[in-house]
């Protein structure tokens, strides 16, 4: 027997597009890890009739009901008002949260302004949940054969009265049903390959399984494969996983670059702090997008040495010492100049690895010798206490690489562009890295 979730977001904002629903995303993921199945999202405005026929059909087929939403002060915030109705069971304030109200307003020094008190109305036989950081108080009551659950629908605080609340709530109801399982899913991820490739040599059977399921999804510049497995504990779970897992390497292996949430950016900062390396960039397209990536990662402060935004002709002269007859007879965006930054900005960072970027990021600019999403990259390699001059008679250690990133025939607009030039930048400055000759000092 399976638990069965349903998750109720309520709120007219969500309909026209003015707030993203982030909220059924966490508690999809928070139920699976609990090992309840999620089979139906559902947005509704703040109308009363709309959310009760919402209620109707899903404790006609759900066991757990969550609500997101609508527990505000304001006449829009019906969720617990449609709940009394619905359910048959009248709202009451509530003399605990009453004081809890007035008790959050005095710690700020302010008077509660009476339209608030409307948060201390909850139906008859509810459980409170408890809201530290705000105003809004879930609840819990069980109608029918389903349990009902509400949230405020800030982010924020649903996340916290979930963790610290309504998660050990639903263990122990899983417990007492004899319900208890696990859910665990594992994620490869793939690069230089389209998804129908990747389900071409997969093949279709593959997909077709039902415990572990496999999965395909598709990112901009990558694609993955979800493998899903549901048993009594994690190591059964996990024992039902792993040989799709290595089924999947042995056909894939030349295209896997990370398993479950590393990124390119996350490996590759990874492999610099064991191997004590520092990279700088310089970044024209990109605009710093690149420093970015790498610096958003926590603990980056080991590896990154600088980033310069040399947009323009001039700052590549005065700053990383491209030459203007450079710029002049082959342009910004070329093998050339790519180059040039990285040998300049090898000089003033004197970090190990040295990556520049240049490219056309559209929507204007392109020309039929140089379309949008023409990207240049160079990346130079020198390890600690190697004294040189890169280039063609460069010593042993210095490893230099131009390449173009052909996107010709894509429809990308200028945000996807640069995302596109740091995935693939990073995911070369890797590669690179790990083919590097026997004879470099690692």
């Amino acid at each position: 027997m399976n638990l069965k979730a349903e998750i109720i977001a309520v709120g007219t904002e969500l309909l026209i597009g003015h707030v993203v629903n982030t909220n059924a995303s966490y508690l999809s993921e928070e139920l699976n890890a609990l090992g309840i199945s999620t089979y139906f999202h559902t947005t509704v405005g703040d109308n009363p009739e709309r959310i009760k026929l919402c209620l109707d059909l899903a404790c006609s087929r759900s066991d757990l009901i969550i609500i997101t939403g609508g527990l505000g002060p304001t006449s829009d915030d019906i969720t617990h008002e449609v709940i009394s109705d619905f359910t048959g069971r009248p709202l009451f304030e509530s003399p605990e949260l009453r004081q809890l109200l007035l008790d959050k307003f005095q710690a700020f020094n302010r008077s509660i302004p009476e339209i608030n008190f409307r948060q201390a109305l909850v139906p008859e036989g509810s459980k409170l949940i408890a809201n530290p950081t705000g105003t809004a108080t879930g609840i819990i009551l069980k109608h029918r054969e389903a349990i009902l659950i509400t949230f405020p629908g800030v982010p924020s605080e649903m996340k916290n009265m979930f963790e610290h609340h309504v998660r050990a709530f639903l263990q122990n109801e899983l417990q007492q049903k004899d319900l208890e399982s696990v859910i665990i899913s594992r994620k490869i991820k793939f690069f230089n390959i389209g998804e129908s490739h990747m389900a071409e040599i997969l093949g279709e059977e593959i997909f077709s399984r039902v415990n572990p399921s496999v999965a395909p999804y598709a990112n901009l510049g990558e694609c993955y494969v979800r493998i899903t497995a549901k048993a009594k504990t994690k190591e059964s779970a996990e024992t039902l996983i792993q040989p799709v897992i290595a089924e999947i390497e042995s056909k894939m292996q030349k295209y896997i670059y990370a398993y479950d949430e590393d990124t390119t950016a996350s490996i590759l900062a990874k492999y610099l702090i064991a191997n004590k390396f520092n990279i700088a960039f310089a970044e024209s397209c990109t605009a710093g997008l690149l420093a970015k990536t790498m610096t958003d990662i926590s603990g980056s402060s080991a590896y990154f040495k600088m980033g310069v935004i040399t947009y323009s002709n001039e700052a590549k002269i005065d700053i990383l010492g491209v030459k203007a007859e450079t710029l002049l007879n082959h342009g910004a965006v070329s093998m050339e100049t790519a180059s040039e930054m990285a040998l300049g900005l090898s000089k003033i960072s004197k970090s190990d690895i040295n990556v520049s970027i240049t490219g056309i990021a559209g929507p204007d600019g392109g020309t039929p010798e140089k379309p949008v999403g023409t990207i240049f990259i160079s990346i130079l390699f020198k390890p600690k206490n190697k004294d040189h001059e890169a280039g063609e008679n460069a010593e042993i250690g210095v490893v230099q690489r131009s390449l173009q990133l052909d996107w010709f025939s894509r429809k990308l607009n200028r945000e996807q562009v640069r995302e596109l030039a740091v995935l693939k930048t990073l995911y070369e400055v890797y590669q690179m890295l790990n083919t590097l000759p026997k004879s470099v000092d690692l």
